[in-house]
């Protein structure tokens, strides 16, 4: 599982990196969906660096990640 998400994540920074250096005009929704995997496998990794060390450092990408989407899903309903 961890190999099959890090080739997705590679997959996803490859094409935003080509999107970004051909200056193409991403749509929004493609945008956050690209930075949304991104974020979400930054979390994924800081939880179980979080599980092995019990630092609490590791747990503020997982809790700012978790607002983020509390705010964007607000934001869209109302």
């Amino acid at each position: 599982m961890e190999k099959a998400r890090q080739i997705i994540v590679g997959i996803v920074s490859a094409t935003y990196l080509i999107l970004i250096l051909m200056k193409v005009d991403i749509p929004r929704n493609v945008f956050i969906a690209l930075v949304g995997i991104i974020l979400i496998n930054q979390a994924i990794d800081e939880w179980n660096e979080y599980k092995e060390t019990k630092k609490k450092i590791h747990l503020l990408i997982p809790i700012t990640l978790l607002s983020i989407i509390i705010f964007v899903v607000l934001n869209l309903l109302f």
